[in-house]
């Protein structure tokens, strides 16, 4: 678990007891993070809508599921 935790802390706005809180959720890597449907998230204390989405974010940008297509706006972007 101390290295669950340890995982899930290299997200910034991710403490101790936020870390705990997710693997006590079942979100206990930063793919399953990623992967995670923010309103599922935000079911967790402690976890406002901007938290969540900026910790989503920022979970897709470290195991590369951003560019996996589950938002269609970031290929968007890069086009323009």
């Amino acid at each position: 678990m101390n290295n669950q935790l340890k995982e899930l802390q290299q997200l910034k706005g991710i403490g101790e007891v936020l870390s705990r809180r997710l693997i006590e959720s079942s979100y206990d890597t930063i793919a399953k993070v990623a992967a995670a449907e923010e309103k599922g998230l935000e079911r967790i204390a402690g976890m406002n809508p901007q938290k969540v989405r900026s910790i989503v974010n920022q979970a897709r940008k470290m195991t590369g599921e951003a560019e996996k297509s589950h938002h269609t706006w970031s290929k968007d972007r890069s086009d323009g």
